[in-house]
């Protein structure tokens, strides 16, 4: 057996033996991913892999080296404080910051379902175009996700990091100072391309580091509360903002946020290999830049086409608007066909979709996130504010209810994923939108908030939290340590998309049910106008329960439980 201390000191040429398992540390360094050089044996001494002489080959024997990375091979006990944090308050620190990394694409977009109406009356744009300012963010850093994923590979997760958060401060900074809303839409969508590189490199990062065990699903669970919470939080951020200054302050407010955070990122994360430009030079030389056309062109076609059906002169029968979304559906089958047989290192890491359970999940999180965003969130805004007259600072009270929930959700999760299977996780997720999407789509005018809304908003961060939580773990332990980053950004591009799609059905759903949606006129009839919105909560309903159903197929076990 060996001891904690055996494996802490860096001393060199130090064997450790695991049952039958030998691995022999070539390296004195834990500071440098690229120095750092194992030797894995079985217990005859065969020689299976040196990674100084096959760069990266991944060993599948029992899954037992699924996981394995240059981290967590420098420790034994799964349960304890990962050996590259110097102390408890480091690895807290670490972790939260990492949070922001899913966190700020769906902080910025609810931020601006927020101010929609503000923005509306700043700039004179209604309707489908509106709806821009909120999914230009979410649809830049869906499609640049998987692109974006090749910086952390030349760079170093660190050095990634720093670069988002530094970006999408600039970003944010340049976007408050607009007064043309065709830039600004532009300048938000630098926002989620920016931050697009963080993402992955944050998972990333805490895949590698932790083992399997429930420390690694507490802190995996620590980060799902991400992107569920920052959109929640975003509401509250810019009703403050409006109220004390103006819209342009939530801009201002994400500048020092994330200038902070690139500042916190460089001094306490665990430093990367040195940059090696040799390295770089063919990482960027091998990136798909064509795939990455072609999923940002598909998709923002798509997204076009839905949103701008509202200001169409004839609505869905205006020629452009059908050529352009039959256009944007043809490209993504190219860009499927072409992943699939033409790039050497394609975007998406075409493996995991051999995995039936990561192809199920990513159904299930996919529709799952349509309701979430697309139609929950984004219409419980115009409900608080429109319908029911509520003031903008009432209305970010309203959403409190959902970052708190959450916090408690992924508590929850982080003690019983070891217990609970995963599948149920899921199947409860799912319950829990179909839930909300129903307290919604029989919501009235007069219903007190706390007999409706609020029991709303507390099932879809179950849902959320949930889903999110047990689909990103599936996704990372479906692939080796070296395309952790790449399936973390294929995951989180699904649920970008996924949410910017959403928006367009929605306003489109709305729009065909009350003409005067997207108008000055909208708010004339808001008896009218809620029913409409219900022909959106029942397509939620149908999306949400077709969820549920998929669920029922997974085969996903407890995750983190210790191996006898």
């Amino acid at each position: 057996m060996v001891s904690q201390a055996d494996i802490g000191d860096n001393n060199a040429n130090e064997n450790i033996q695991v049952n039958d398992l030998t691995i022999r540390n070539k390296s004195s360094s834990f500071d440098s991913e690229r120095d750092f050089k194992t030797e894995i044996y079985l217990g005859n001494d065969e020689k299976l892999l040196s990674s100084s002489e096959k760069d990266d080959e991944f060993i599948n024997e029992n899954d037992i080296e699924r996981q394995k990375t240059n981290y967590s091979e420098l420790y034994i006990d799964p349960e304890q404080r990962p050996p590259i944090f110097k102390s408890a308050f480091q690895e807290f620190i670490c972790v939260f910051l990492c949070i922001f990394g899913p966190a700020a694409a769906s902080m910025a977009s609810s931020a601006y379902q927020t101010m929609l109406q503000p923005i509306s009356e700043y700039f004179h744009v209604d309707g489908g175009k509106l709806t821009w300012s909120v999914s230009s963010v979410m649809l830049a850093n869906g499609a640049c996700l998987l692109l974006m994923g090749g910086i952390a590979d030349a760079f170093g997760r660190k050095t990634a990091m720093i670069i988002g958060f530094s970006m999408y401060a600039l970003f944010s900074f340049i976007a408050g100072f607009m007064h043309n809303y065709i830039l600004l839409c532009l300048f938000r969508g630098f926002q989620g391309a920016s931050v697009a590189c963080s993402t992955p490199a944050a998972a990333g990062f805490l895949g590698s580091t932790y083992k399997d065990s429930k420390r690694k699903n507490m802190v995996m669970s620590c980060f799902g509360i991400g992107a569920p919470v920052g959109g929640a939080a975003g509401f509250f951020v810019a009703g403050v903002c409006i109220i004390a200054i103006d819209w342009r302050a939530a801009q201002f407010f994400f500048t020092i946020l994330f200038g902070f955070l690139a500042i916190l990122v460089f001094i306490f994360l665990p430093n990367d290999n040195k940059i090696d430009w040799n390295h770089c030079k063919k990482v960027f030389k091998g990136l798909d830049y064509i795939g990455a056309l072609l999923s940002l062109s598909a998709f923002t076609l798509i997204c076009f086409s839905l949103t701008d059906v509202t200001s169409a002169p004839h609505g869905w029968r205006t020629g452009y608007i059908i050529a352009l979304l039959i256009v944007g559906i043809f490209l993504i089958g190219v860009f499927v066909v072409y992943e699939l047989y033409v790039p050497q290192n394609p975007l998406m890491p075409m493996q995991l979709f051999k995995n039936k359970n990561f192809c199920l999940c990513m159904v299930i999180a996919s529709f799952c996130w349509m309701v979430f965003f697309g139609m929950l969130n984004y219409n419980a805004v115009l409900y608080f504010e429109n319908i029911k007259g509520y003031s903008i600072i009432i209305v970010s009270c309203c959403f409190l209810t959902q970052p708190i929930s959450g916090i408690l959700v992924n508590i929850f999760a982080g003690f019983t994923m070891h217990i609970i299977p995963g599948r149920i996780l899921m199947s409860i997720g799912c319950l829990g939108f179909l839930g909300s999407s129903i307290i919604w789509a029989t919501v009235s005018i007069d219903r007190n908030y706390f007999l409706g809304p609020f029991w709303a908003f507390i099932l879809t961060v179950v849902g959320a939290d949930l889903i999110y939580n047990i689909a990103n773990r599936v996704t990372l332990s479906s692939l080796e340590r070296k395309l952790q980053s790449r399936g973390s950004g294929t995951f989180n591009t699904i649920l970008q998309l996924s949410s910017a799609v959403a928006i367009g059905l929605d306003s489109t759903i709305i729009q065909s049910k009350y003409s005067a949606y997207g108008t000055p006129q909208q708010n004339n009839d808001p008896v009218a106008l809620l029913h409409a919105m219900k022909y959106s909560y029942y397509f939620a309903i149908a999306l949400a329960g077709s969820a549920f159903c998929v669920s029922l197929f997974l085969k996903v076990g407890a995750i983190g439980k210790a191996k006898k």
